[in-house]
């Protein structure tokens, strides 16, 4: 079955898709591939000042592993063509595709019109949908699809699976949540939606939305969708999209791995801003990174430990006494006392 790992801002940066195309690598079954997202990518702040959100950019070669799709959103009609044409320009041997995000419920997002606003203005994102696809598809053979939800309210369904008929005519591929908007992170999994979507449109449909295990993952899929997107149960769950159970040495020792280069990619990119040609950041390499890896003074405060909490926390879910794990992690300023917290893990 074809599992995805859900596009989301400040989570699926290179490093954490490294490190989860890694364990599906070691883990797969048979017959299942794997397919991973950017973090979503301001298209106007692209454009205007490259350097604030370049980062997104940033890609670790992994042969074996599909190239990621890159996620674009928050963008006026002309910013995103213009990000679109850049991306095609120099980065297109990077990523398997391109993808507009019409489902963020964020109220920050959707005030400035992106996000599941743009389901407000239909005629305005249909017409942004058909200029993004023609320029891509014009251009490259990379994918274009769209990630969008349910609508706004459950009276809005009708019109939405009209507007995402209109869609599919433009884009490779869909990807659905089954949530409308008002029901935001709430209620129970209703993928009959989807459903009808999936009959309407001859193009692939991927169903997303509330999917917490890889058992859970083949019964949805087994009504008839041609894939499924993992989103929150992957946050420091890389074994989500495997059967594989990890022992509590397994995850201790994945812990520090992902920790490690997540700091080695955010001293990288330290260096790598300051040599930024326009739109241009020159990608590393694993080697790259590897050198920065073994840099890492384990008593500075990386701002990586921070971004890691979210990560951390979801890590160790389920082994006890979380409440007071998340204290001792919150705590934490070094890779040093992060290794030190680690090691009384079983222990608490």
């Amino acid at each position: 079955m074809k599992l995805c790992f859900a596009p989301m801002d400040w989570i699926t940066n290179a490093a954490t898709r490294f490190i989860t195309e890694n364990v599906f690598q070691k883990y797969w079954e048979e017959n299942d591939s794997f397919q991973t997202w950017t973090e979503f990518m301001n298209a106007d702040g692209f454009v205007i000042n490259p350097a604030w959100v370049i980062k997104h950019l940033i890609t670790i070669e992994n042969n074996w592993a599909n190239k990621p799709i890159l996620q674009l959103f928050w963008g006026r009609k002309e910013y995103l063509l213009k990000a679109v044409e850049i991306i095609l320009d120099i980065y297109k041997d990077l990523f398997s595709g391109i993808e507009l995000n019409t489902w963020c419920p964020s109220n920050t997002v959707m005030k400035s019109w992106w996000g599941s606003d743009m389901l407000k203005h239909r005629p305005e994102t249909l017409d942004i949908i058909q200029s993004l696809s023609e320029k891509i598809h014009r251009s490259s053979d990379l994918s274009f699809s769209v990630k969008s939800r349910a609508w706004l309210t459950d009276e809005d369904k009708p019109e939405q699976l009209i507007f995402l008929r209109e869609v599919s005519h433009f884009v490779d591929f869909i990807t659905v949540h089954w949530r409308t908007l008002k029901q935001l992170y709430a209620w129970d999994a209703d993928f009959s939606f989807i459903k009808e979507l999936k009959q309407l449109v001859s193009i692939p449909v991927i169903a997303n939305g509330w999917i917490e295990n890889y058992e859970q993952a083949s019964n949805v899929l087994s009504q008839g969708f041609d894939g499924v997107m993992i989103w929150q149960a992957a946050i420091g769950n890389p074994w989500v999209f495997t059967n594989h159970i990890p022992s509590l040495d397994e995850k201790k020792e994945l812990m520090i791995e992902h920790l490690c280069l997540m700091i080695a990619c955010e001293e990288y990119f330290k260096d790598a801003v300051e040599k930024i040609d326009r739109y241009y950041i020159k990608q590393p390499l694993l080697s790259d990174l590897n050198l920065y890896r073994d840099k890492i003074d384990e008593e500075y405060p990386y701002h990586s430990l921070v971004e890691f909490r979210k990560y951390a926390f979801q890590y160790i879910k389920g082994l006890g006494n979380v409440k007071e794990k998340k204290r001792m992690l919150l705590e934490v300023k070094t890779v040093k006392s992060f290794k030190e917290i680690l090691n009384q893990l079983g222990d608490l």
